[in-house]
C-alpha cells in the first residue's frame, strides 16, 4: 500500500509541474544521427546566419573573438573538457516507465545542437543522465557532485531530497521543475519560469469568477488524499478567497490509488448542489469523474484543472465526457506551432536530435532551462575574463528579470524567483484542445471581461493584480537554504 501511494504521489507531482505530454516524434530524422549522451559530440559550426531559436539568437556558437574561455575544473568533475551538466529525472524507476523522461530527452537534444553550432563559447556541453528513479535522489547527488558543473533542465519528485549535499558541494540548478516547497525558493536553484510555493499567479480564479460568476458561487475542490495534493488544494483556496467572488460548498477528497466507484463523489457534488470544481491530480482520473456525472445526468457549468491535464489521455480516455473541460497552461500550444516560432524549433530540435524522443510541455520547460543557462554562461565568458564558474552563472541569471524561453512561454523574472502573471486557458472542444482565452484577436468585450488583463499581442492574458503572496504553511522552505 505505501508503494502504490508514493507511485500515486509521483504521477501527482508529474501533473502539477506542468506535464502535458501531448505527443510522440513518429517521424525520426534520418539525416542526423542522435549524439551519444556519455560523451560531448561536436561538429564544424555551421557556416551561416546567426542561429536563432525563437525569437532569441542562439546563447551557442564557436569562441569568442579575443576571448580565450576556461571553465573552473574543481567544479566541473576535475575535468576542464567540456561543461559537464547533469540533468535529472525518475524516468528509470520500476513503477512508472519513463517518468520524467521528457527532460532527459530535451537535455540531449539541446547538447546536440548546441555543441552542433561549437559549443559554448566553443566549450562543449556534455549531458550528464542524472535518474533518481524515485528512491535514489541521494545518490543522484553524489553523482552530481563528483561529475557536474551544474544542474540544468531536470528535475525529482522527491527534490527535497537534495539537501544537504547539493550545498555542501556548491551545486547550482536552473530547474526543469520544482516540486517541494523547500526546493521552490532554495538558494541557488533558478527556473525559467518559478513556481515558489509562496508566490501564485490566480489569474485562472479572476476568469473564472469573470466568465461564471454564478457558478463560482457554488463551487469545490476535488483532490487526492495524499499530502502533497491537499497541500495544492490548500493554496488553490487561499488564492481563490484573496481573488474573491468565490464560495466554496465543498471539498471532496478521493482515495490516491483507485476509487471503486466515482458515483459516490458525483452523487456528493450533486447533492452539494456544486457547479464549478477544480480538480487536483491527474489526467487519468478526471474521465472517472466526468463519466459519472454523466451518469448521474449532473452536467457542471465548469470545470477548470491546471496544466498537467494538457494531455492527449484527458481526451482518448474520457470522450464526449471532457467536452468543455478548461485547462490553465502558462506554455505555448502544440496546437498554435504554425504562429509560435520557438515550438516549431522545439520540435526541430527533438527530431533531429532525440528523434525517439517525447516531446511536451515539460520538455519546454527543460528547454528554456538549458537557454537560460547556456544565454548566463555565454554572459559569463564575456564579462569574467573567460572563466566560467558557478558563483558567475548565479550572478548572471539574478540579473534577468524577463524571460520568455524564445517564446516558448510568457515572460517570467528568473532573477527574482517571480513567476510570470500570465496565462492563457485553452478548452476541450470537438474532442480537441483549442484556444479558450485570451483569443487572438480579441473584441471590446473579451478585453472589458477582465478590466485589469493586458491582453497581449502574442495571445497572453496578464494580469499583475492576481501574483498573489500566500502565507499559508505549505512546507519548510528552511531545509533548501544555506546554512549560516
Amino acid at each position: 500500500m505505501i508503494i502504490r501511494r508514493l507511485i500515486a504521489c509521483c504521477s501527482l507531482l508529474v501533473a502539477l509541474v506542468a506535464c502535458s505530454n501531448r505527443a510522440d516524434l513518429s517521424e525520426p530524422a534520418t539525416s542526423t544521427p542522435s549524439p551519444d549522451s556519455s560523451e560531448a559530440t561536436i561538429t564544424q559550426p555551421p557556416q551561416t546566419d546567426a542561429v536563432m531559436f525563437g525569437d532569441i539568437a542562439s546563447p551557442c556558437g564557436p569562441a569568442i573573438d579575443g576571448v580565450t574561455p576556461s571553465i573552473a575544473a574543481e567544479e566541473n568533475g576535475g575535468s576542464a573538457e567540456a561543461i559537464a551538466i547533469a540533468t535529472g529525472s525518475d524516468k528509470g524507476n520500476a513503477f512508472i516507465s519513463g517518468l520524467n523522461g521528457e527532460l532527459f530527452d530535451a537535455a540531449i537534444a539541446f547538447e546536440g545542437w548546441c555543441n552542433a553550432q561549437g559549443g559554448i563559447a566553443g566549450m562543449p556541453l556534455k549531458v550528464i543522465d542524472a535518474d533518481a528513479k524515485l528512491f535514489e535522489v541521494p545518490i543522484q547527488m553524489e553523482n552530481v557532485c563528483a561529475n557536474a558543473f551544474a544542474m540544468v533542465g531536470g528535475g525529482w519528485a522527491f527534490d527535497d531530497q537534495e539537501f544537504p549535499r547539493f550545498h555542501e558541494c556548491g551545486m547550482i540548478d536552473v530547474a526543469g521543475f520544482v516540486v517541494t516547497a523547500a526546493k521552490s525558493q532554495a538558494d541557488n536553484t533558478f527556473s525559467p519560469l518559478p513556481n515558489p510555493s509562496n508566490l501564485k499567479d490566480q489569474g485562472w480564479f479572476k476568469w473564472a469568477v469573470a466568465q461564471h460568476p454564478e457558478a463560482m458561487q457554488h463551487f469545490a475542490t476535488v483532490y487526492s488524499d495524499i499530502l502533497t495534493a491537499q497541500i495544492v488544494q490548500e493554496q488553490y483556496l487561499e488564492g481563490a478567497e484573496i481573488i474573491g467572488g468565490v464560495t466554496v460548498v465543498d471539498q471532496v477528497p478521493y482515495n490516491s490509488v483507485g476509487e471503486t466507484s466515482w458515483l459516490p463523489i458525483a452523487q456528493r457534488l450533486k447533492n452539494s448542489s456544486v457547479r464549478a470544481i477544480s480538480l487536483v491530480g491527474v489526467p487519468e482520473v478526471l474521465p472517472q469523474l466526468t463519466k459519472a456525472l454523466e451518469e448521474l445526468n449532473y452536467p457542471l457549468d465548469l470545470i477548470m484543472v491546471d496544466a498537467g491535464f494538457y494531455a492527449d489521455v484527458l481526451i482518448t480516455s474520457g470522450g464526449s465526457s471532457v467536452e468543455g473541460v478548461v485547462v490553465r497552461t502558462s506554455y505555448a500550444l502544440f496546437e498554435e506551432a504554425d504562429r509560435v516560432p520557438a515550438v516549431r524549433d522545439y520540435l526541430k530540435m527533438i527530431e533531429t536530435y532525440q528523434p525517439s524522443g517525447k516531446v511536451s510541455g515539460l520538455g519546454m520547460q527543460s528547454l528554456s532551462a538549458f537557454l537560460l543557462f547556456s544565454t548566463a554562461a555565454k554572459n559569463c565568458v564575456v564579462n569574467n575574463a573567460g572563466l566560467l564558474t558557478r558563483a558567475c552563472i548565479a550572478q548572471e541569471i539574478s540579473k534577468i528579470f524577463e524571460w520568455t524561453g524564445g517564446g516558448l512561454h510568457p515572460p517570467s523574472s528568473p532573477g527574482t524567483n517571480q513567476p510570470s502573471p500570465c496565462y492563457q486557458m485553452i478548452v476541450v472542444k470537438n474532442g480537441k484542445f483549442s484556444r479558450m482565452y485570451p483569443p487572438l484577436e480579441p473584441s471590446a468585450a473579451d478585453r472589458a471581461l477582465i478590466p485589469t488583463v493586458e491582453i497581449t499581442a502574442d495571445g497572453w492574458a496578464c494580469d499583475e493584480s492576481t501574483l498573489v503572496p500566500l502565507v499559508g504553511d505549505y512546507g519548510d522552505v528552511s531545509v533548501g537554504k544555506i546554512p549560516k
